[in-house]
């Protein structure tokens, strides 16, 4: 095998592995006065056990839950303005704010 041959396959290794990587997903529905989110990951999958944390404004954090199974949560609708934020912590977080609903 000669030097350009293995540069190449590593190059490309390196590169199909940034293509399968994914990022994380938060969707939220507002169902009579009770936020639903669903957290997953692009490639599809649930994010199961992980974190969403609720936060004001003001960057305070009101209260912070752990998915279930199928990678929900359920909170009342806090009062005033907040946002959502899963983080898993190797890509940007997704954050879901209560404007959109």
């Amino acid at each position: 095998m000669t030097k350009a041959t293995l540069l190449m396959g590593s190059l490309v290794a390196l590169l199909s592995s940034k293509a399968m990587a994914h990022y994380p997903t938060l969707d939220c529905v507002l169902l009579q006065q009770e936020v639903q989110c669903t957290a997953a990951y692009s490639d599809g999958s649930l994010a199961y056990g992980e974190t969403v944390e609720v936060r004001s404004y003001d960057e305070e954090l009101l209260t912070q839950l752990t998915t279930d199974k199928a990678g929900q949560i359920r909170l009342p609708q806090p009062d005033g303005e907040y946002y959502l934020m899963f983080d898993p912590g190797h890509e940007d977080p997704a954050e879901f704010d209560y404007a959109e609903f």
